[in-house]
Formats: structure tokens, sequence, C-alpha cells
């Protein structure tokens, strides 16, 4: 029996991706409130961008259309199906896309490799399980850190 995994994706602002990084729990912990009050909280209009949604669908119907066989499209909702892998169901809201897969955890990594590859600021959140993180890895190099110096 497969599991159905669903996630909440959000895109963190350029300028605030540097400060999360490392402090990634905080991220999830505001996100979680965020989704357990249903409402966009100040707090996540501050951190996350708005969502671009024709980049969306650019992203979703041109980049995953090669690797499924259905792709349904109906009031900003999304149907992905494979018939090996199973299906995933995309919803947007402003801040947010909102993902069940039902089947293989191939259908994440496909849908995680083709946002990332497209920005490296989402962030997903399973609140449901406790699990987050960013769907492309972070090099801690991309944010050089500034060496301060303290005069006693």
């Amino acid at each position: 029996m497969a599991v159905i995994r669903t996630y909440i994706i959000y895109k963190v602002k350029k300028m605030y991706q540097p400060f999360i990084i490392g402090r990634e729990k905080l991220l999830f912990e505001l996100l979680i409130q965020n989704n357990v009050k249903q409402c966009n909280m100040r707090e996540v209009d501050y951190l996350c961008e708005k969502l671009d949604v024709e980049h969306i669908h650019e992203v979703i119907v041109g980049n995953l259309a090669k690797q499924f066989t259905a792709i349904e499209v109906r009031n900003g909702e999304y149907k992905l199906t494979h018939p090996v892998k199973g299906s995933i169901l995309i919803s947007l809201s402003a801040y947010t896309l909102n993902v069940c897969c039902d089947g293989s955890r191939m259908l994440d990594l496909d849908l995680f490799v083709s946002l990332s590859g497209s920005d490296d600021r989402f962030f997903a959140v399973m609140g449901d399980i406790g699990e987050w993180g960013w769907l492309k890895p972070v090099r801690y190099t991309d944010f050089s850190t500034r060496e301060e110096r303290v005069f006693l």
C-alpha cells in the first residue's frame, strides 16, 4: 500500500536566504504555525515570495510533461499521472505549492528536481511528520561569511 505524502512548498526571498541558512528549523516552525492558522502571517509575507503563477505553470507543464503520461489542469490545480510511479496533485495559493504525491518517491524527486532547476530558494515542509528542507541542497560557499574582527 502506497503512502500519500503531502508537502507545502514556499519560495524564500533571495535577500533572506543567507539569514535562514542554519535556521531552517525556526523557519519550519513558523511555516507550520502559519499553516495551522490557515492564514498568511506577516512573517511569511516578509520572508517568502508570492508565487509567480506563470512561472510555476511553465515549470510544471514544461519540465514535467516529458516525464508524465497525463497532465490535467483545472482551476489552477494540476494532476500529473505516471502509469508506474503514480500521481501528483498540485494546487497553488499566494505563497504555497500544496503537493500531494500518491505512489513512488520518484514522484517527489521529479517535482523537486524541476522546481529546484528553476530556482534554488524553494523550501518544503511535511508538517504531519515534522520534516523540512531545501529542494536544492544549499552550498555554504555560495553564502560567504564575512570575518568580523573585534578589538578590545
